[in-house]
């Protein structure tokens, strides 16, 4: 029993790591002003216990942290990949360059401090991923240096020095980024307040509004709802049609006459062309559409994995079972119904129809919320091993071989197969609680065994380097957010509630989103840090492992 508690075997190891997380995961429900942590509080209690001299195996640490490192960075990839390009459209440009622009700025704060400086690199790439809160740029500088510099990242149960220098710049710096943000945000705050009094959400985010528009324009009369669609390449849908009164299936594709009320889903940017192609639209954007008779609108569930990659129009929805598919969400975003989107198993539709027809369509798409439940594991193991595949191909660099790295190609294989995989029927959806477990779970093992690995040189590291740490860290998070949240500003015409969630979601800084989220209160913030975060997970991660392959390739 002692050596299980004080030895050094597999069992006090796992014992000690299960305890460090526990602790750190009730740490986390402690906030003051709303501001919390985060998970990070592991990697603060790791590192506490192992100062206090209780020991681990350092293999089995070494173990442990890549794998929570492939499982995290893999199952964010997962979650990011189905939206992954559709971010780029529309506004999420924008917001996207933006995010950009200030991931070049840190790197380029980061490269003048280390220039005057002299100080290591290692170092300073944990004092970049602390200033910027990003956990996976952190465990991927780790993994690199030792795979550059010593051969192969397995060098670091021999000389974990390096490792623990990375992690303690990393851990004295991060509550410092979250507290500079914070910092920014409020200043943006006091300074916009007034003239974003009277903003509208006109520019809002490829949001689907619902519509009536009253056809006035004799170009279209007599002629088809498919062929006015057709010709004029609008993106929109017509979900009824009321004609003096009464209900028209839209499904039997009717011939347009003078006077018609169409009621039409449309994203807010092209609700102009539709007036253009109809004449005139009578009522308000957010007006609940007309049903009239027995048609009535329902929510169907894609459960059958057979239907990935399958493109809308081939189901026939309209023809054979006379519903209308009016929208699609997919992972919180809506797209609309057109006959060329391909379908994903989870996609939820909205369709019109009878209540008969609309019960036919659900034994079709499978309807089945059970079905969701069960786990898909497949695509995980071997997108997994994919990513481990792609990471180990050894490739030239500056005359040097050189890797993509465990936590790059685990990443990137994830959103290509997360975006592609249903265009070649592979099913890679699962379920948001069970795609966050494995994330969470990645995410403890990997901060609790890299607080265990650094927690004996953390004091010493802290003496030597703690100030100019926190002096370089506040420089690389205040610079850049201020000068990309004044460019969004007065370039970009950005509101002050889409400003906060680009300066979060390029930081990647969920402890400052929900900081922000509870006390500001603005709608617009969560969805710009939801398009701008995937991008910027991505080009984080990619910095950090660039960054140790130029310095030491």
């Amino acid at each position: 029993m002692q050596d299980f508690f004080f030895g050094s075997g597999t069992g006090h190891s796992l014992m000690v790591l299960v305890m460090v997380i526990g602790i750190g995961l009730l740490l986390n429900k402690l906030k003051i002003k709303n501001i919390t942590l985060g998970p990070v509080w592991i990697l603060f209690t790791g590192i506490a216990i192992s100062a206090a001299g209780i020991k681990t195996d350092p293999l089995f640490l070494h173990f442990i942290k890549e794998f929570g490192l492939v499982v995290f960075v893999f199952n964010i990839g997962m979650q990011m990949g189905p939206g992954f390009f559709s971010s780029f459209r529309g506004k999420g440009l924008k917001l996207n360059i933006l995010s950009i622009i200030m991931i070049a700025l840190s790197v380029g704060c980061f490269a003048v401090i280390l220039a005057a400086s002299g100080k290591d690199v290692p170092g300073m790439v944990g004092v970049l991923s602390g200033a910027v809160t990003n956990t996976p740029a952190m465990g991927t500088a780790q993994q690199s240096y030792y795979d550059v510099a010593n051969g192969s990242f397995l060098a670091e149960v021999q000389s974990p020095e390096v490792a623990s220098e990375i992690a303690s710049a990393f851990t004295v710096v991060y509550p410092l980024g979250i507290l500079c943000l914070l910092l920014v945000l409020a200043i943006f705050r006091k300074a916009f307040k007034a003239s974003d009094a009277a903003a509208s959400d006109k520019d809002a985010i490829d949001v689907i509004k619902t519509i009536t528009a009253q056809v006035v324009n004799p170009g279209v009369f007599g002629l088809k709802l498919s062929g006015i669609e057709e010709n004029f390449k609008t993106n929109y849908v017509v979900s009824s049609l009321i004609r003096k009164g009464v209900s028209i299936p839209v499904a039997q594709d009717p011939a347009i006459e003078e006077g018609d009320l169409l009621t039409i889903d449309v994203p807010a940017k092209n609700i102009n062309d539709v007036e253009v192609v109809y004449g005139r639209v009578e009522v308000a954007s957010d007006k609940a559409p007309v049903f009239a008779g027995e048609l009535v609108k329902r929510k169907l569930l894609v459960t059958k994995s057979g239907l990935t990659g399958r493109k809308l129009g081939s189901l026939e929805l309209a023809s054979k079972y006379g519903v209308t598919v009016t929208k699609v969400n997919r992972a919180g975003v809506s797209l609309i119904g057109r006959a060329d989107l391909m379908l994903q198993m989870g996609d939820t539709l909205s369709v019109i129809g009878s209540e008969e027809q609309i019960k036919k369509a659900s034994d079709l798409v499978g309807n089945s919320s059970t079905d969701l439940e069960k786990p898909n594991l497949v695509p995980v193991f071997i997108g997994i091993g994919l990513g481990l595949i792609v990471g180990a191909i050894p490739l030239s660099f500056l005359g040097n071989t050189i890797r993509f790295g465990l936590a790059a190609g685990s990443i990137v294989v994830s959103i290509l197969l997360g975006y592609y995989g249903p265009r070649f029927r592979i099913t890679t959806y699962t379920t948001s609680s069970a795609n966050r477990m494995m994330r969470e779970l990645g995410l403890c093992l990997m901060l609790g065994a890299i607080g265990l690995g650094a927690g004996k040189d953390f004091g010493s590291l802290f003496c030597a380097d703690g100030a100019q740490w926190l002096l370089y860290g506040a420089i690389i998070a205040l610079v850049p957010a201020l000068l990309t949240g004044l460019i969004a500003r007065y370039s970009f015409k950005l509101t002050f509630g889409e400003i906060c969630g680009l300066l979060t979601g390029a930081t990647t800084n969920a402890p400052a989103l929900s900081t922000v989220m509870a006390n500001y209160k603005n709608d617009k913030t969560a969805e710009c840090y939801a398009t701008v975060y995937p991008l910027a997970m991505l080009l984080r991660i990619l910095a950090a492992e660039v960054i140790i392959l130029i310095a030491f390739a």
